[in-house]
């Protein structure tokens, strides 16, 4: 998993804020905040999933919405680790 998080997240994450950023380390600050709240939402949307909807495992649909709520737990774990990154910097990586 921590593969598919790095192949999927890291590193295209780190390219681009590297063409933005133009600086190494905040770059890579940026891209593994994301990452590592992408992880941690990813992990919690799974363990809530089945207390927030009915999922029937011998169905195709259940698995699909499974990952589709994993997907965007992620998506949220990500964007609010970097909001905090924001609000707790004196200055934001992503200043110049």
């Amino acid at each position: 998993m921590l593969m598919m998080l790095g192949g999927a997240f890291f590193v295209p994450l780190f390219v681009i804020a590297l063409a933005m950023l133009r600086s190494p380390l905040r770059a890579f600050v940026l891209a593994a905040t994301f990452t590592i709240g992408a992880t941690a939402g990813y992990c919690l949307s799974i363990l809530a999933a089945p207390g927030l909807m009915e999922l029937h495992m011998q169905e195709i649909r259940s698995h699909v919405l499974l990952f589709a709520f994993a997907g965007a737990g992620a998506v949220a774990g990500g964007v609010i680790a970097v909001f905090l990154l924001g609000k707790m910097s004196a200055r934001p990586p992503w200043q110049r």
